[in-house]
Formats: structure tokens, sequence, C-alpha cells
């Protein structure tokens, strides 16, 4: 389909997914990603072991495809040279019914760090299986596709305390954003527009986030064209979106096609995730990702 859309120019902007190939191929100008790609995920992950944990031993889980290769080959970039050392990988399939033998030979490494690249599914799953296993307690690492609560709630929340993932819009579930007023809007339209719709899922926030920063790539068209829409979205200049967290902004140019590559980090405490340091910003810490 990329492909096809591509040579018909149809404009596919802020497709939802992190591979950091819509960034890369600059011979698809018409695609375009939206959400931080996993290579600048890992990267947030990377700059956390190194300052809290610079000896860390990692084991990895992984789904066997680009999506989990780009954020453990981002990983494994980012911590070269240091004292983090990855001491054991396991992937899986997406056809597999489950990751439990995975998860048992990883437990062998005896890593004191879990890096858990899985989509929801096997997500729950890791969650569960370590959440089992007494005899092993590293700091789970839980990337963000499967930070929702819909996956930690059926583990339950008194068995996920402690694992750490990375954001980089505004929980709806955050007391925090009770009185932000892009939330306010946020959960007025929800209810005029969607009422069967749970305002505090995170899937709605994600969807009014991206569909907030096609407005913004509209606004910003030079011609309605398919064009100006396409160059719209290849040259946005640290453009706000009100649901995205403080610091985080778009941001594309010619040789830089990765709109959000800033995120902050998160730890789940009681029933909810809370937001600690500051927000990482993956350009200036480790220099843009396309050239």
């Amino acid at each position: 389909m990329w492909d096809y859309l591509d040579k018909r120019k149809v404009p596919q902007p802020f497709v939802a997914t992190g591979a950091s190939v819509w960034g890369t191929d600059h011979k698809h100008p018409w695609t375009t990603g939206w959400q931080p790609n996993y290579v600048a995920e890992a990267r947030v992950y990377a700059k956390y072991l190194k300052e809290k944990k610079p000896k860390a031993e990692v084991a990895v889980l992984y789904q066997n495809d680009d999506f989990g290769k780009d954020l453990l080959g981002g990983f494994k970039k980012a911590v070269a040279g240091s004292g983090i050392k990855v001491v054991a990988e396991e992937s899986y399939e997406v056809t597999d019914p489950s990751v439990s033998a995975q998860m048992t030979s990883l437990a062998r490494s005896e890593a004191d760090v879990l890096l858990d690249v899985t989509t929801p599914k096997f997500g729950s799953q890791a969650l569960a299986a370590d959440a089992k296993n007494t005899r092993w307690n590293p700091l789970h690492i839980v990337n963000n596709v499967s930070s929702s609560a819909t996956v930690l709630k059926p583990v339950g929340f008194k068995n996920v305390q402690g694992v750490v993932s990375a954001t980089y819009f505004k929980d709806p579930a955050d007391p925090r954003w009770a009185d932000d007023a892009e939330m306010k809007t946020y959960r007025e339209a929800l209810r005029k527009y969607a009422p069967g719709s749970d305002p505090a899922n995170q899937f709605n926030a994600y969807g009014w986030a991206a569909a907030s920063s096609l407005h913004k790539a509209l606004d910003a068209m030079r011609c309605p064209t398919r064009e100006g829409l396409r160059d719209a979205v290849r040259n946005l200049a640290d453009v706000k979106v009100d649901m995205l967290l403080p610091g985080v902004t778009l941001s594309t140019g010619p040789d830089d096609a990765f709109p959000i590559e800033t995120m902050q980090l998160m730890r789940f405490k009681g029933e909810r995730w809370r937001l600690f340091g500051k927000p990482v910003d993956t350009r200036k810490e480790f220099g843009p990702l396309a050239k």
C-alpha cells in the first residue's frame, strides 16, 4: 500500500506507527509517521539506565519484526561503549500463543533489567509472567505500545508497581490534567460526539492528539492541494499541540521526517502512571536519526 499510494501521490500524514522507516526513507515523501519512532524511544530508556543503572545487565523480549528489531537495535546503539550490556534476547512471533517460554528463558539470565518490547497481548503476558516469578525481580521497562491501562489492568495493578515506560501525550486518567484547558475540550467533545466512549482511555487521547496534529498541518498549508499537505507535514517547526506533554512539539525538515522525538519517563504507582524526570529531546541528546 505504501508504494501504491506514493506512486499515485496520495498523502498519508501521521501514520500510527513508530517504525523508523517512515522517517529515514526519503523516496516516499507522501508518507510520514507521527508518534516517536522506536529508536528514539529506545534512546530514552538507554539514557535513563546510563544515569540510574550504569552497569545494568539487560534481558530483552521483542517481537520478531521491524517494530521489535527497531527498538532493540536502537537500544544497543544507544548503550554502545557504556557499562550496560544486553545479556539475553528472546523473540516471539505475532502468531505465538504466548511468551511464557521466552520469559522463562530470560529469567535464567538473572539480568537486573527487563526491556519488554511487545504489543498489548504479549505485553500483558510478559508482565504477568514477571509478576509470578518471585525469584527474578528485574526493573521492568515496558515500551509505550504496551503501556496502556488496558494492558496493565488484566495483570492486576498491584503486580505492575514500579514498571517504567515513556510517553509523549497527556494521560486523561492523570488528575494533574483535570483543569487543563485542552483536556476539558477533549472531554466535552467526546461527550457530545462519542458518548459511549471512555475519555480516560489513552487510545482516545492518542487519536485526539493525532487529529490535532493534522489540524495544525492543514493550517500550515500554503495551498489546498495534495502537494501543499505533503510539504506542510514535512516542514513543521516546533509546532505546539496542546494534547502533547509540555516540552513536546512537532518538528520536521528536509532531512528529518520524524515529527516527535521527545518523550518523558513515567513509573506506574498505585493505579496510574506518574511522570518523572524531564522530557528527553533525543535529537539534542543523541543527534538526528535521519541523515
